[in-house]
């Protein structure tokens, strides 16, 4: 089931998979780290970034929103 939740003012939609990965981002980057992803996502349409576990991620802009997913 797809959720949305609020990550530093912008809307990210996500599923049960990449919990560990929203928490990452949430939680351990600081607000710059976030900001390199965000606009990475926003100027080149995705970022991609790992976790502490060296799991990949991928976030997605797509229109007003953005989306996290498992690479």
């Amino acid at each position: 089931m797809e959720t949305k939740t609020t990550v530093s003012g912008h809307i990210v939609s996500h599923d049960e998979s990449v919990s560990a990965g929203l928490r990452y981002l949430m939680y351990t980057l600081n607000e710059e780290e976030k900001k390199v992803f965000f606009t990475q996502a926003f100027e080149h349409g995705s970022a991609t970034f790992e976790d502490h576990m060296a799991t990949k991620y991928k976030l997605i802009h797509n229109g007003s929103e953005y989306k996290l997913v498992k690479v």
